[in-house]
């Protein structure tokens, strides 16, 4: 009676395995059905004494069935300084994205900062235009929604969001992928 049953055992793993199957193979669902994009690269960018310096970004995206959006997306703009002297750093939580062929749309809040003029709403688009994606995809930069600090943008206003809104460049290093 000390043993396990090969006929047993069997059984048991086939019962546990049921519910790890029926997860592996289910259908995506109804929340994860939208477009999904994501990328990171370098813009060449002339800072205030006419050098050029990487300005560095990152993003990922999905948009979901209800039409909303979920992912980030983060900004390093040497170009740019703060007040302090501190380059300027902006980290989005995206929350609308809006596809036009290859073309994304976003918008999200300003999840953090080292500019508190520089707290609103945050709009940007990406262009993937294959590959490689080094001087062939294109980025635009990032649009707040008002210089009025003590207003809050909406970004789902990014859903209103036509072809040639935002100027684009091209970038010098990295890749954005676009999937519809």
């Amino acid at each position: 009676m000390g043993t396990i049953r090969p006929k047993l055992v069997c059984i048991l793993v086939s019962l546990l395995a049921l519910p790890v199957a029926g997860f592996m193979f289910a259908p995506k669902s109804a929340a994860q059905s939208g477009a999904m994009a994501s990328g990171q690269g370098t813009l060449l960018v002339e800072d205030e004494n006419g050098d050029l310096v990487r300005r560095q970004f990152a993003f990922s995206a999905r948009q979901l069935s209800d039409g909303t959006a979920k992912g980030n997306a983060v900004l390093h703009n040497p170009a740019f300084e703060n007040a302090n002297g501190q380059t300027y750093q902006l980290q989005i939580d995206v929350q609308c994205m809006k596809v036009i062929g290859n073309v994304a749309f976003f918008g999200g809040l300003t999840r953090r900062t080292n500019d508190p003029t520089l707290v609103d709403a945050v709009y940007f688009s990406v262009q993937d235009n294959g590959e490689p994606g080094k001087d062939n995809d294109q980025i635009s930069l990032a649009f707040f929604f008002d210089d009025d600090p003590t207003t809050q943008g909406d970004p789902a206003l990014c859903q209103g969001n036509q072809l040639g809104d935002f100027p684009m460049e091209t970038i010098a290093s990295g890749n954005i992928q676009l999937k519809p």
